[in-house]
């Protein structure tokens, strides 16, 4: 078992080292560190304190709580106009596209309860895990991405959409680099939001 973990060890630094190259060079050099750290390490998580923090900067909320159980994340918000608002959010699915869309999608719970801008700044939270290149590491505020509803109750955000990432995202080297790192699943575990990424091919 060791010497396969080892191998699989060697095999995600390979592919970091391949992403890392076509790098070099470039205006985004600085951010190298940062990509082969999220390369080598795949997983990672956003905890309830992460995401409590990211949905209290949304625009229109006073306070809010998030809590991680159960394979959904609770939200519960009050906003400046005195509205109270609770619901659940589920990971469905993640569409990340080459040069594309890139997607995630919830299922939401009750389906008329939640509010765009909490659910635009939890997304913003995750853009910022994936590329923590888009703003500077102190940053909590990045923007709200645009949320969409696919169904009666679920929905779907762009992380494209993050005003950070579209500031970005300015330039055919960030592009690259949005490519390269690329969101495999998400998964609700108790206390935090598990991101998982998609290793970049091998092929030069």
């Amino acid at each position: 078992m060791t010497d396969r973990f080892d191998i699989l060890r060697s095999w995600v630094r390979v592919a970091a080292d391949r992403a890392v190259d076509r790098l070099t060079g470039t205006k985004l050099a600085s951010a190298t560190k940062q990509i082969v750290e999220r390369l080598t390490q795949q997983r990672w998580r956003l905890s309830d304190e992460a995401l409590t923090t990211a949905a209290a900067h949304a625009d229109g909320v006073d306070s809010a709580m998030v809590s991680c159980r159960s394979g959904r994340m609770f939200v519960d918000a009050s906003m400046t106009s005195g509205k109270e608002v609770q619901f659940s959010l589920a990971p469905h699915a993640v569409r990340f596209a080459p040069r594309g869309a890139k997607e995630i999608s919830f299922d939401v719970e009750p389906p008329d309860a939640h509010d765009t801008s909490v659910v635009g700044a939890l997304a913003a939270c995750i853009a910022k895990a994936t590329w923590p290149m888009i703003a500077s590491p102190d940053s909590i505020d990045v923007g709200g991405a645009i949320v969409e509803r696919e169904t009666a109750g679920r929905l779907r955000v762009d992380l494209r959409s993050v005003p950070a990432v579209r500031r970005f995202a300015s330039n055919q080297t960030a592009a690259m680099v949005f490519d390269m790192l690329e969101l495999e699943s998400i998964r609700v575990e108790p206390g935090a939001l598990t991101l998982k990424l998609k290793l970049p091919q091998l092929a030069p």
